[in-house]
């Protein structure tokens, strides 16, 4: 999968990744960062379509702006359309855990652990104590 990654998708993955590090470096505003990290995943996914690992960086950044359901829908589907990143089917469980579905929740964690994580995407900012 990873072998045909266009550069270009590869370039707003790169991008939004590092307005969300700058976001939580607190080198930038996080929601001025974070913002922008959505809006260059939104472009790009304009521009190739339903690109997953696009629609995994969207999830998590949703995620990350409190946009649980968004990102649910988001990531759901990423997982549609086949992707087998451990970190889509991680921030699904972030954003269905933050939209009352734990029962869901538990299973796409359970899911994400027998993924392997794409080096394309990260994972939704989580802390499983506030839960």
């Amino acid at each position: 999968m990873h072998d045909a990654v266009s550069s270009a998708v590869v370039h707003a993955l790169g991008s939004a990744r590092s307005e969300v590090e700058a976001a939580f470096a607190g080198t930038r505003d996080a929601d001025a960062a974070l913002a922008t990290a959505a809006a260059t995943l939104e472009a790009a996914l304009s521009a190739h379509g339903d690109d997953p690992l696009l629609l995994t960086a969207l999830g998590a950044v949703a995620c990350d702006r409190a946009q649980y359901a968004h990102a649910r829908e988001v990531l759901q589907r990423a997982l549609a359309l086949g992707s087998d990143d451990r970190n889509a089917a991680f921030n699904l469980g972030v954003a269905l855990l933050n939209t009352g579905r734990a029962a869901q929740a538990r299973a796409a964690f359970k899911q994400a652990r027998t993924m392997a994580a794409s080096p394309f995407t990260w994972e939704a900012w989580f802390d499983p104590q506030a839960h």
